[in-house]
């Protein structure tokens, strides 16, 4: 039968975290919310855990004493090196690095890592990386996020990719894509591609 209020083990873990603890579908997870991060979501002001919270949560507790952690946070772009050395200096396991949001102001991304062992200490280890994330508010700008684009350009992220005015022998625009994003300037312009072929098909006698 799955437990429904914390155990005194999952209420440690918690306040190791700084954070508050409940019992999910039969698992001890405890919510940590970064209150100094105040982010606009396409200019709208956000305060939801979906966008400033961390996440851990233990399970599968062996007779050995470990188990199966895991933990989940928003990170701003400039803390994600700091952090994820903190945690693989401790031997916890990075899995996963990524955005959530579009048109968010400053830029959240997540980071997912994980490890097997006493719980306690991944909480322990888990706290310390933290310490190496900014306390001081982080406030987002409404012109980043508002998720408008001015008449002349719309842009996605900051590779600083462009569609170039010259013509080439068609008068058709170029185009230069980078490997992620792309920014286009202008009207679009549609252009016709002209396929030729190499090799004549070999006929059978």
């Amino acid at each position: 039968m799955a437990m429904t209020t914390p155990s005194a083990l999952c209420e440690q873990f918690a306040r190791i975290l700084g954070g508050s603890a409940e019992v999910v579908n039969g698992v001890c997870t405890v919510t940590r919310i970064r209150n100094n991060l105040r982010p606009l979501i396409q200019n709208r002001r956000t305060q939801s855990i979906l966008a400033i919270a961390a996440f851990f949560s233990f399970e599968d507790l062996d007779s050995r004493g470990n188990a199966l952690n895991l933990g989940e946070t928003v990170i701003l772009q400039e803390e994600i090196n700091p952090f994820i050395s903190a945690l693989r200096a401790q031997g916890i396991e990075v899995t996963a690095l990524h955005n959530h949001w579009l048109f968010d102001s400053p830029r959240l991304m997540f980071i997912h890592f994980k490890s097997v062992e006493p719980p306690l200490r991944f909480a322990v280890k888990a706290a310390a990386a933290f310490r190496v994330l900014t306390n001081k508010t982080v406030t987002g700008n409404q012109s980043v996020g508002s998720g408008t684009w001015s008449k002349s350009s719309k842009s996605w992220g900051k590779c600083g990719c462009s569609k170039s005015r010259s013509k080439g022998r068609s008068g058709g625009t170029s185009r230069s894509w980078g490997a992620m994003t792309m920014s286009v300037k202008g009207k679009a312009v549609r252009r016709t591609v002209k396929i030729s072929r190499t090799a004549k098909p070999v006929r059978r006698k």
